[in-house]
C-alpha cells in the first residue's frame, strides 16, 4: 500500500459520522483478543499487540485485522505450551510470550516488548522478519555500558521511543529499573532505579532511588522521562538526573483526586502512559478502568475517559460516558485522535482527543 493511501485508510477507519467515540472497524478472520498497545508508522498504518491467548502482533489494513508476527498460543495460567514445531524464544517463526508493548521507529522498524521472554524483538517493516534487538532472553540484570543484545532484563514491559526516535526507554519492571538504549550505537544504560523497591524521595538522584513497579515510560518534548508505577500507583518525573513523584506521592491505591492537586490524587494499578498534543501525560489507570490526564503545567489530574472505578462496555457519544474494562494502552494517532486499547473488552476505541 502506498504511504498516502495508508494514511487515507486510517483516516477512514477513524471517521466519526455519528458519534465521537467508536470501536475501530476491524473485521476478518483475525479477531482481536486482549489488545495491549498500539502505535503507528510514518504513513499512518496502525500496529498493535495482543496479550494471551494470542501472543501475536497485528496490523489494521483495509478495515481488517491481520496477524503479521507470532505463533498463536495461550501462555496464560490455563494455557498450553508453544505448539510444535515452534518453541519459546524462536525467531523464525517468532514465538512471543506475554507481549505488552509495541513501538514503531522513524525507519518503520517495529519493536516488541516480549515481556515474559525478557527481550525486545525487532520486526522488519517490509518483511516482518524478527531479529533480537535487546536482551539475551534470560532473566537477570546485566549489560549496562555494552550492546543491548547482550543485556539481561527481568520482564521488560514497555519499550517507548523518544520524540526524536533516537532512543528507546524500557521499563525493566522485574529489576525495578528504567533503562535507555541509544538506537544509533545500541548501547544500553540504566537511567533510574537502584534495583530495590520503594518510594523515591523528591529530588533524589535517579540512579540511587528505589522504584515500585515501573510499568511504562514516555518521554516529553523537553526530555522529561515519565515513569508510571504499577505497584506504586503513581507517576514519577525524571529530569536532569533526579526523580520526583508528581501523581500520588503517598503511593496508596484508590480513585480519588480528580480536578485537584495531582500529588494528592490516587491511581490504581496503572499500566501505561503516553504524551498528548497538549503536553499532558495520559495515564492508563487500568484497575480504575479509566484514562486520566496529568497536566505538568497545572500539576492537576483529571479523568478524561471512562467512569472512574467502574468497568463496563458502553459506547457513548463522548469519552466521559464511554466505559472501559482494564485498558492497557493509549496513543495519540497521526490523525490527532485518541486510540485506547480496551483490553478486556477485546477492542480498540477511537475518538477525538479529549
Amino acid at each position: 500500500m502506498r504511504p498516502r493511501s495508508a494514511l487515507r485508510a486510517l483516516l477512514c477507519l477513524a471517521a466519526l459520522p455519528l458519534a465521537a467515540v467508536e470501536i475501530l472497524p476491524a473485521t476478518g478472520a483475525d479477531k482481536l483478543a486482549e489488545p495491549f498497545s498500539v502505535d503507528f508508522d510514518a504513513q499512518g498504518k496502525l500496529y498493535g499487540v495482543e496479550f494471551t491467548p494470542s501472543n501475536q502482533v497485528f496490523e489494521v489494513r483495509d478495515g481488517k485485522v491481520h496477524a503479521i508476527a507470532g505463533v498463536r498460543w495461550n501462555s496464560g495460567p490455563k494455557g498450553s505450551q508453544p505448539p510444535a514445531p515452534a518453541k519459546a524464544k524462536d525467531l523464525s517463526p517468532v514465538v512471543f510470550n506475554g507481549i505488552h508493548d509495541v513501538a514503531v521507529g522513524p525507519d518503520g522498524a517495529i519493536y516488541i516488548a516480549d515481556t515474559f521472554q525478557h527481550r525486545i524483538v525487532r520486526l522488519d517493516p517490509k518483511t516482518y522478519a524478527a531479529t533480537a534487538f535487546a536482551g539475551t532472553g534470560e532473566s537477570g540484570f546485566a549489560g549496562d555500558g555494552g550492546p543491548a543484545t547482550q543485556a539481561k532484563f527481568n520482564n521488560p514491559f514497555c519499550c517507548s521511543l523518544s520524540p526524536d526516535g533516537k532512543a528507546m526507554v524500557i521499563a525493566d519492571l522485574g529489576n525495578s529499573r528504567v533503562r535507555r538504549i541509544d538506537l544509533a550505537t545500541n548501547r544500553i544504560e540504566t537511567i533510574a532505579g537502584n534495583g530495590k523497591r520503594g518510594i523515591p524521595e523528591a529530588g533524589s538522584p535517579a540512579l540511587t532511588a528505589p522504584l515500585n513497579g515501573p510499568r511504562a515510560t514516555c518521554v516529553a518534548k523537553d526530555g522529561t522521562v515519565y515513569i508510571v508505577q504499577r505497584e506504586g500507583h503513581s507517576l514519577i518525573a525524571l529530569k536532569d538526573g533526579k526523580v520526583k513523584t508528581v501523581v500520588n506521592v503517598a503511593g496508596k491505591k484508590g480513585a480519588a483526586g480528580d480536578n485537584g492537586p495531582a500529588a494528592e490524587a490516587q491511581l490504581n494499578g496503572p499500566k501505561y502512559i503516553c504524551m498528548d498534543a497538549k503536553g499532558r501525560v495520559l495515564i492508563v489507570d487500568t484497575e480504575n478502568h479509566a484514562i486520566r490526564a496529568y497536566d505538568p503545567s497545572k500539576q492537576t489530574l483529571e479523568t478524561v475517559v471512562g467512569t472512574l472505578g467502574k468497568a463496563g462496555a458502553k459506547i457513548a457519544p463522548d469519552w466521559a460516558g464511554t466505559q472501559l474494562k482494564r485498558p492497557h494502552g493509549a496513543r495519540i494517532g497521526p490523525d490527532g485522535k485518541l486510540y485506547v486499547s480496551d483490553s478486556e473488552n477485546s477492542r480498540v476505541l477511537v475518538g477525538s482527543a479529549p
